[in-house]
């Protein structure tokens, strides 16, 4: 037994370095999906002050032409002035005419204000383009090499999830079952040495008699604790190694 769970220690070494690899992956595909979404919102920003420009410029497409419309109706009506000789019907169409100058003078004032406004419109949205170009600049340039940093961890992965399967051969089944039952609940730690008497996985005081037990190495031993793997580590004296 004690040479299964030393195999199997060093497959929990294999297994963390994979654990670690898929973890950076993650990160990586989480960095790429926030810059991808960030450019998305600023695309949809730009399209929307676009649209909104285009509204606001056919609002002054129709005043323009209502203004030259209600111009021509004017002049119209000034000229047919010139053949009345009724005074009465002079008056109503001068009326009408001075009627139509104030609708007129506010439609001046009215597109005015829509000038301005899409002056300011059109500034925000050279600003915003300019910022959008900039993000799929950068982006352009970052996402190639986030991309190969990905491919490489999968190539990285696949080299050593390869390796794995030549220590699994190596291991009961059932002790493999456990183990990875272990390593997938307790977070990458399923197989903790014993130094000291002293559980290296929850820190925590090992029974005598499991202690002894543990020494042996005649059976697969749990934490009474944290019920992971348990394997018998001697104590280094201080400025040795082993």
């Amino acid at each position: 037994m004690r040479e299964q769970i030393e195999i199997l220690a060093s497959l929990q070494n294999v297994d963390r370095g994979i654990k670690e690899k898929n973890g950076a992956k993650k990160a990586l595909a989480e960095e790429i999906r926030k810059r991808e979404e960030e450019l998305e919102v600023k695309k949809n920003e730009v399209a929307q002050l676009r649209a909104e420009w285009a509204e606001k410029d056919k609002l002054r497409q129709e005043r323009e032409h209502l203004l030259q419309d209600e111009g021509r109706k004017a002049m119209d009506k000034r000229m047919r002035m010139s053949r009345i000789k009724n005074i009465r019907e002079l008056q109503a169409l001068q009326h009408e005419v001075d009627h139509i100058k104030q609708a007129n003078g506010q439609l001046e004032e009215e597109l005015i204000g829509i000038l301005e406004d899409l002056e300011a419109r059109a500034a925000l949205l050279r600003e915003k383009d300019t910022e959008l170009k900039g993000l799929e600049q950068a982006w352009g340039e970052g996402k190639g090499e986030l991309e190969a940093r990905v491919a490489q961890i999968d190539k990285e992965v696949a080299e050593t999830s390869a390796f794995r399967q030549t220590i699994v051969a190596q291991l009961n089944g059932e002790l493999i079952e456990r183990y990875e039952l272990i390593f997938s609940r307790r977070g990458g730690m399923a197989v903790v040495a014993v130094s000291g008497g002293i559980c290296q996985g929850c820190f925590m005081n090992i029974p005598p008699q499991l202690w002894n037990e543990i020494m042996k190495s005649e059976r697969l031993n749990l934490c009474p604790s944290c019920h992971r793997i348990l394997y018998y580590r001697p104590t280094v004296p201080s400025g040795k190694q082993i």
